[in-house]
């Protein structure tokens, strides 16, 4: 009866210990703990059973309780590295102050974690080169994604100052395109960059520039600059606005006036007040809302003032001409009678006052010097009727028109030498001049005067226009610039190939010296079948010649002909080059080989070409494809999956398309 029980025992022992390897060598499974929202109390450590109590008969009756192995302790590890932690919403801080929206985006900047190095992954952010906007409107900035980002992954945008300084300008997003506010307190006029970033895992799209607008500010003043004038009944004071920020502008003035969307700077206005009277801007506005206004324009009307007559700007009416109308500005101040006109006079030095206007109210006469006035001194003035002033007087001087000679002269020149012209001017200054070859000089101030010249061929100079003071006026004279330079040669370069299909296009690189006529033309010449030469049609670029090669003799299959290119004016021809021709057959291919292979090996087949010009193109029955090679035959390696048949299902030569025979079969045993 023991023995039976001790068997009985044993074979529990024995059992126990084939469970507990089973154990230990199966993996443990990675858990993910869950997050969790309130800390609780720590669980209490699991004792671990000693060797004695795994031994004892008692140990078999209880749950076998196995002692972590090194597998167990690294996936516990494994585990609690991968929990997913949801930061405590309970436990984020709010501050008691208030803060300021820059305040609150520098401290948002600085949380800002760094951007992982991620080359799969990419943001890119739609063209928005559009956009021009004001600080504190809000844009949508579209943008395309390139990864697989991960499910709780968000985007915002950031706005990027010329400091590099960065701030988060949206709420997080999941999707394009994101809504971002620019912030009220950023400076308008600068450009900015704006970039989104993305945050599982963290990744930038490339920085986009965007202007903002700046807000409008005006300011009124008069015309001269200054704050007050001082008018006579009836006259008009011409005030100006001077605008800053972003065009078009919008303004109200005190007197009710309203200007709008102008983009005049400075806009000006004219007004004419009874009396005296202050002009102030009420408000000014811009696409980006109301700006700040200041200047004050004040307008001192005198209602009885003793009339004065003056001269005003007499330095442009210094010199004048005859039959050409000019305009006299003068001042009118005081009140005059009803009926009173001005007028202009003229005089010699010693001679008596002769009017040369109509009568007029206004302040500014036009008038014009008669035309049997000769050119001399004069003196000029203003004269009103009533009451009967005269303005002080000013000297005049009456010019006359302009004469130009070009001085008759011949020159020398080498290539690319300059020389020099000589103009005589006499009339009224500054003149201009523009000779045949389209040199053209103004503002000139003295006489004789040296005009340069570069002609490239030999040129024929004469003046086409040329004036002063009272416009265009008369001009003659011719000059002769001889130009030396080489003589017109053309140098034929290698040929970039000496073999030819009939019928192809090839370029021939050239270069020349010397100088060709304006009206030369290039061409190349190939000899014919009698070694007569012939034009072919050449298109010309700086550095080589197009042409098409026509065909050979027939019946020849190759043929050498003679190759040159020639020019029109001058007649010059180059060297002479052979050339191979070859006719244009049609390449063949044909295709061939057998084989037996197991899925997944490789073997090679074969083509083998005929006629055309190499480098030979083609497509097997497949879609493989070989563009260009020079093998013949040519050995390719195929790997089918299944048995099959190889033909060429298209070839191409130098002498254009071919054609394939033949195939190659490759079965593939299982």
């Amino acid at each position: 009866m023991f023995r039976f029980v001790f068997i009985i025992f044993c074979g529990l022992m024995i059992f126990s210990n084939q469970a507990n390897a089973q154990r230990r060598t199966s993996s443990p499974k990675r858990q993910i703990l869950a997050p969790k929202k309130k800390a609780t109390a720590a669980s209490k450590p699991a004792v671990t059973p000693t060797p004695d109590s795994i031994a004892t008969p008692q140990a078999t009756q209880a749950a076998p309780v196995a002692t972590p192995t090194a597998d167990t302790a690294t996936a516990v590890r494994d585990a609690v590295r991968d929990t997913i932690i949801t930061p405590d919403s309970s436990n984020i801080e709010i501050s008691s102050d208030t803060l300021t929206e820059k305040e609150a985006e520098e401290r948002l900047a600085k949380t800002e974690p760094a951007a992982d190095s991620v080359k799969s992954f990419k943001i890119i952010i739609d063209d928005i080169s559009y956009l021009s906007v004001c600080p504190g409107t809000t844009i949508n900035i579209p943008f395309k994604t390139v990864g697989p980002y991960d499910e709780g992954n968000t985007f915002i945008a950031q706005l990027i100052d010329a400091n590099g300084k960065s701030v988060p300008i949206s709420l997080p997003v999941s999707k394009s395109p994101v809504k971002a506010v620019i912030p009220s307190y950023k400076i308008g006029g600068e450009v900015y960059r704006i970039q989104i970033v993305a945050s599982v895992p963290v990744v930038r799209s490339q920085e986009v520039p965007i202007r903002l607008l700046q807000s409008a500010s005006a300011r009124l003043e008069v015309i001269d600059g200054t704050q007050s004038v001082r008018i006579m009944p009836g006259q008009d004071v011409n005030l100006k606005v001077n605008f800053t920020g972003a065009g078009p502008w919008s303004f109200l003035m005190s007197d009710s006036t309203v200007v709008y969307q102008t983009l005049s700077n400075p806009h000006y206005l004219t007004v004419k007040p009874k009396d005296v009277k202050a002009y102030k801007l009420m408000g000014v506005a811009n696409a980006c809302g109301s700006g700040a206004f200041s200047g004050e324009a004040i307008v001192n009307v005198n209602n009885n003032p003793e009339p004065k007559l003056e001269l005003k700007e007499v330095e442009k009416i210094a010199k004048l001409c005859s039959g050409i109308p000019f305009q006299v500005p003068f001042n009118a101040t005081g009140k005059y009678k009803d009926g009173n006109k001005f007028v202009v006079q003229i005089a010699e030095r010693t001679g008596a006052f002769k009017t040369i206007s109509t009568p007029d109210t206004t302040g500014y006469i036009t008038t014009q010097i008669p035309t049997n006035y000769k050119p001399g001194e004069y003196k000029l003035r203003v004269v009103s009727s009533a009451p009967y002033l005269v303005s002080q007087t000013t000297n005049i001087t009456i010019v006359s028109p302009t004469v130009a000679t070009l001085q008759r002269d011949s020159l020398r020149l080498g290539e690319n030498e300059t020389g020099e012209l000589t103009v005589k001017f006499t009339g009224g200054g500054p003149w201009f001049v523009l000779l045949s070859d389209g040199t053209y000089e103004n503002n000139i101030q003295e006489s004789p005067y040296k005009m340069k010249v570069k002609p490239v061929f030999d040129t024929n100079y004469q003046i086409t226009s040329a004036g002063g003071l009272c416009g265009v006026g008369k001009f003659s004279g011719a000059a002769k610039v001889s130009v030396k330079s080489p003589p017109a040669s053309i140098t034929l370069e290698k040929l970039p190939q000496n073999m030819v299909c009939a019928g192809s296009t090839i370029e021939i690189p050239y270069k020349t010296e010397g100088r060709y006529n304006p009206n030369n033309k290039f061409s190349v010449q190939i000899t014919d079948k009698s070694g007569r030469f012939v034009s072919l049609p050449t298109t010309v670029t700086p550095t080589a010649m197009k042409v098409k090669i026509s065909n050979a003799a027939q019946g020849d299959t190759i043929r050498t002909q003679k190759i040159r290119i020639i020019s029109s004016s001058p007649a010059v021809s180059s060297a002479i080059e052979e050339l191979d021709v070859i006719a244009p057959d049609k390449a063949s291919g044909e295709v061939s080989g057998k084989g037996t292979i197991t899925a997944g090996r490789t073997t090679r087949i074969q083509l083998k070409f005929k006629n055309g010009l190499p480098p030979w193109s083609f497509t097997l029955s497949d879609g493989t494809a070989i563009n260009g090679t020079f093998l013949n035959p040519y050995l390719i390696s195929v790997s089918p999956a299944t048995s099959t048949e190889y033909t060429i299902s298209s070839l191409k030569s130098g002498c254009g398309m071919g054609t394939g025979k033949g195939s190659a079969v490759v079965t593939v045993s299982n």
